[in-house]
């Protein structure tokens, strides 16, 4: 299939779209949804390493 053309033009785009039953009174936004953020620590549970040798300075 390949594209032959775009129609731009608001008018034209809206009779076709009524001529098919397509064309509806845009609907206002949904409401936004309540996002929950939890702190990373709270999701993963690494134990503490205390094995790691200490580094002489100097």
């Amino acid at each position: 299939m390949k594209v032959i053309c775009f129609i731009e033009q608001p008018f034209v785009i809206r009779r076709i779209l009524k001529h098919l039953d397509l064309w509806e009174n845009p609907r206002p936004p949904p409401e936004p949804l309540e996002l929950v953020c939890e702190p990373l620590h709270s999701r993963i549970s690494v134990p503490w390493q205390d094995d790691v040798p200490e580094i002489e300075v100097g």
